[in-house]
Order: structure tokens, then sequence, then C-alpha cells
């Protein structure tokens, strides 16, 4: 589930309160909604270790850095798993994903947008795990903590072109209720299907803008995304979204959310140079 209202909508929902059932029109706006669902997969604790958070990489060369200082791995994700887990079809099905992000060496300098600021490396041979480098900082060191992955569906309210002023109140809370049933349960780590938005839905535009014109998420202008970046925009997909999650050692960006995109004909090609990074607060 995916909208910053369905989030608020929770804070002055009364919980307690009964709703009534859906109208017809409550119906035909939850039949959109879940002719537009996605499946995605949830990362949770559990597993052997071959999908993680932080750790080692185990990958060839030397350990990435950016602005000259090593890079935080963020997360190994194992592709086997991600296909056995019934994961996107756009996603190489064998080797690991290993995700780089400059965390920053203090949380004001955390800027995930940056040109060069995040990598993520396809890696399909065996490799020994790297010993982190002796400068590594404490932001950019995150320990290891082993990840499942469960099935399930993703929802985005905010696409469907819900028209609350035409709904009656109480079809307004029948709405509410439903939509809040679909949120996901937090911390929300997903690979694939519609992002957990924070504070918009337009990342996929944003890509697409900032790969036409010239790479920089943070330099894209004032001017309207053209119909040709508007079309392109639907190419991108959602790699991952990592939540804020001290339990799992990642409270270098509390109440936010990162995302990481890709767009598909790359992931297919297994080319991951050119992805992006967002991320959202509360």
């Amino acid at each position: 589930m995916t909208g910053l209202f369905s989030r608020l909508a929770g804070l002055f929902t009364p919980r307690a309160r009964e709703v009534a059932p859906p109208t017809a029109r409550v119906q035909a706006i939850l039949d959109r909604i879940h002719a537009e669902a996605r499946p995605c997969l949830h990362l949770v604790p559990g597993g052997e270790g071959r999908t993680r958070f932080g750790g080692s990489p185990d990958i060839p060369g030397d350990w990435p850095r950016f602005g000259g200082r090593p890079m935080a791995h963020l997360a190994r994700m194992d592709l086997g798993e991600i296909r056995s887990a019934g994961g996107p079809d756009w996603l190489p099905n064998e080797g690991r994903l290993h995700v780089f992000l400059d965390m920053g060496a203090r949380a004001q300098d955390f800027e995930p947008e940056q040109p060069g600021a995040c990598r993520v490396v396809w890696e399909r041979n065996e490799a020994a795990p790297l010993a982190p480098p002796e400068d590594l900082g404490a932001r950019n060191l995150i320990p290891p903590f082993p990840l499942t992955f469960q099935p399930r569906t993703s929802f985005a309210d905010e696409r469907v072109g819900i028209d609350w002023k035409s709904l009656t109140r109480d079809e307004e809370r029948t709405l509410d209720a439903a939509i809040l049933g679909f949120l996901s349960p937090e911390p929300a780590h997903q690979v694939g299907g519609y992002p957990g938005n924070l504070q918009g839905d337009v990342m996929e535009i944003e890509c697409a803008v900032a790969a036409a014109r010239g790479g920089d998420l943070r330099e894209m202008g004032e001017d309207d995304p053209t119909p040709a970046e508007l079309a392109a925009a639907q190419d991108w997909r959602l790699l991952l979204q990592v939540d804020s999650d001290r339990g799992a050692g990642l409270d270098g960006f509390r109440n936010g959310r990162l995302f990481f995109w890709v767009r598909e004909r790359d992931a297919r090609s297994g080319d991951f140079s050119k992805v992006f990074a967002i991320t959202q607060f509360l």
C-alpha cells in the first residue's frame, strides 16, 4: 500500500468506530484498486544469510567508495531466492545483487540522490568476502542481518483517481478503513511492486526526467515532464525499498524510507549501472 494520505488517515480515523459496508460507488473504487495491484516481496528477518542487510560483500576487486570514503554495504540479495519466492521476472534469475550507498560522514551529509552515491553490483561468480576497510566510518558500517522473502500484494490507491469530494461521509469512512487494511506491515522492506510513498507518488517520473536530463535527481529544473519523459516513466521499477529499522541496524535515516529504482529493460539485460536512489521522510 502506498499513499501518504492513507498513512495519515490512520492517525485520525477512530479505530473502534464501525463502518458501513461498501456502497456500489465505494466497491467500484476498491475493484479498481485491486485491478491495479502488483505482486511484491517483503524482506523479513530469517533465512541463512544469502540475502541480508549489511555484512561484507562477496565481490571481486575493491570495496566501492564515494567521495573518497567507503560506502555502506546496505544489502545483499540472492537472485535465486528472489526467483524461488515469486519475485519480479525482470530480475536475473542467478547470482546476487550487492547494494551500496553512501550514508555520509554525518547525518547532515546524507544525500543518496547524488550521482554515484548509490551503486548496485550484479555478481554471478563466487568471491571471497571483502574485509571492511580500515577507514569505514560508523555510519557506513552495517552489521549483517539475515533476511528471507514473503510474497505479498502491493496496492496504489493514489493512482486510481479517487474523487473523495463525490463521496458521502460514511462512504469516506468505509473507503478509509478498506485502504488502511491494504497498508504493509512496518518496517516495510520490499522488492518490486508499488512503493510505500511517504511524500508523493512521482518517483518513476523523477527517475525518467533525471535520466533524460543529465542523470542528477537534484537538478531536474522546473520544466514540466515532456510526453516522452512521462512515457519513459512507465519503464521504471522498484528494485528495493528499505525502511528505517533500528532492529536491523538501519537507523541512519530515521523516520525515512529509501527507494532504489531501475529501468526494466536495464534490469532484464543485467545492467544495474543506472540505478537511482531516492529518500523520503515523514
